[in-house]
């Protein structure tokens, strides 16, 4: 016969095995509902106003007539940016000239002079005309000779296809750097004022950029630039030069391009990703190994890797094989988080498969689940820890 104290421990340990046995990670976690998560894909997910810009970019530069070659070249002054300036018959007045806010230089005893859209030779021809119209020279005697010392940091905007679009601020300066140094130079260069440090200072292009098809707005002016190369170390020096206000537009091609996930000059060389493995036996993130080492990949990892690099993977194959791992991932160009579930079985044996096992991206969340044999095992050790003293009292 059995009393009502082993009944109501029967009642316990059916009720709790049902709670083990479904205490497992959720089947349903794919948020685009694609066959359980083993076809997952992302989408480009653009607004109104980009394409709106797209729109009128295309047809400002329809044809493809206008491209940066020779544009790129040519170094054009900004606010900032510090010039010498040597007046033939004038030593006194030779010295650095530092562009102001309103984008103007300070000549001695004249009106600011502006030098929006000049660059070395134009600059020079224009104050060579300045200095004869306040009747300092003669034409045929005015000699003026300017040279680009450093080239200032700027502001710009970037659009589009990149991981971190908005305004940027590219080629700073340390402050300590030494003007003794600047007094004996003549000319002056900076690789972080070109198109390429602008992409790479906005998180670096995203997988579905179209390198055929990267605009530069300066102004009235809308430039077409072509980067594909550039992937491969090709034509860097080519890159257009930036000022401030440029506005840069990276046109999506609607899909994704495997070839453009590694790291590159305008993508990101590396990456940070948040994780979590509270899986046992490890019960926290330091037990785990899951420090700031493990959370930095380089740019083409898989989930699989992330799956390695969070410890997810190993530890005896019987109790450990059927773990899960959750993606926490989202669209490009959209902020809606997307859930994906895949077991650790199925990366393994699809890990050639993008589709089952997906490139994981920039701030991307990646998280472990234990097994069914681990989840049962805690469940019974709770039942135990609950039903013991019942059983006990029920004996004595």
């Amino acid at each position: 016969m059995i009393n009502k104290a082993q009944h109501k421990l029967i009642l316990i340990l059916n009720i709790l095995m049902c709670i083990s046995a479904c205490a497992v990670t959720p089947i349903n976690l794919d948020s685009l509902e694609q066959d359980e998560g083993q076809h997952f894909a992302r989408r480009i997910e653009a607004n109104d106003d980009y394409q709106s810009m797209v729109q009128e970019f295309d047809k400002a530069t329809m044809g493809g007539e206008k491209h940066t070659e020779r544009y790129s070249l040519a170094i054009v002054f900004t606010y900032g940016d510090v010039i010498r300036i040597r007046f033939q018959g004038m030593p006194k007045f030779d010295g650095l000239y530092q562009v102001n806010t309103d984008g103007d230089i300070e000549l001695p005893f004249a009106e600011a002079f502006s030098i929006k859209g000049h660059n070395r030779k134009s600059l020079t021809l224009a104050i060579e005309k300045e200095l004869v119209r306040l009747k300092w020279f003669y034409q045929d005697t005015v000699n003026v000779d300017v040279s680009l010392v450093r080239l200032a940091p700027v502001n710009i905007a970037v659009i589009g296809a990149v991981f971190n679009p908005g305004r940027i601020s590219i080629n700073d300066q340390p402050i300590q750097k030494q003007e003794d140094a600047i007094q004996q130079m003549a000319g002056a260069f900076s690789s972080g004022r070109d198109l390429v440090a602008a992409l790479s200072a906005a998180g670096g292009v995203r997988p579905d950029a179209d390198l055929h098809h990267i605009y530069l707005k300066r102004g009235d002016s809308i430039l077409r630039v072509v980067l594909n190369n550039v992937m491969n170390g090709v034509d860097y020096a080519k890159t257009p030069s930036l000022v401030n206000g440029d506005v840069i537009l990276v046109k999506t091609t609607g899909s994704e391009n495997k070839t453009l996930i590694k790291p590159s000059q305008i993508t990101p060389p590396g990456m940070r990703i948040f994780m979590s493995n509270l899986t046992a036996p490890a019960l926290s993130n330091a037990q785990s190994a899951v420090g700031s080492d493990a959370t930095r990949l380089p740019y083409g990892s898989s989930l699989l890797d992330s799956a390695i690099s969070a410890n997810c993977i190993g530890g005896t194959h019987q109790a450990n094989a059927s773990r899960s791992i959750v993606m926490v991932t989202r669209n490009y160009g959209s902020q809606r988080q997307l859930v994906i579930r895949r077991s650790i079985n199925q990366l393994l044996a699809n890990s050639s498969d993008p589709s089952v096992n997906p490139y994981v991206m920039p701030n991307d969340g990646v998280a472990c689940y234990d097994s069914q044999f681990t989840n049962f095992r805690d469940v019974a050790r709770g039942v135990i820890e609950i039903v013991s003293p019942l059983f006990l009292r029920g004996v004595l």
